[in-house]
């Protein structure tokens, strides 16, 4: 299960270097997961992965429209874990990546622990404080 966390901290660099320079650039004030895929994306690619299995799909149009409105509803508060004790270095879970090709947010992961839920944005992790199951399930 440690190969499952790594592919999630590589995507998670794979996505920080693609955003903003420094750290201090990288969260915005009001910067959320909901404004990542606001009105500009109209194309979401999913990667799903768990029990070591990995399953991609995009969603547009109403699919597109009910997960803006889940990550809108995200509640969340940034996560300080000691060094080598954020989720991302933990055994088991299920990871969504929510990949943004068009706009200048280049996404997020919804990481599920247990009854634990995480957020991993532009190399922060966030604890999400009121849990919920994004509406993209598998196609």
């Amino acid at each position: 299960m440690r190969k499952f966390m790594a592919l999630v901290l590589l995507s998670a660099f794979a996505l920080s270097i693609t955003g903003c320079g420094g750290k201090a650039d990288r969260i915005a004030p009001g910067r959320s997961p909901s404004a990542c895929i606001g009105g500009e994306a109209d194309k979401i690619e999913i990667s799903h992965f768990t029990g070591g299995a990995e399953t991609r799909w995009t969603v547009e149009g109403e699919k597109a429209e009910a997960l803006r409105n889940w990550a809108g509803g995200l509640k969340y508060e940034i996560l300080e874990a000691p060094e080598g004790q954020s989720p991302g270095d933990a055994d088991g879970g299920e990871v969504y990546d929510f990949i943004l090709p068009e706009g200048d947010c280049p996404g997020f992961s919804y990481v599920i622990h247990g009854s634990n839920r995480y957020l991993l944005m532009e190399g922060y992790w966030y604890t999400v404080t009121n849990p919920s199951d994004p509406p993209c399930m598998v196609p």
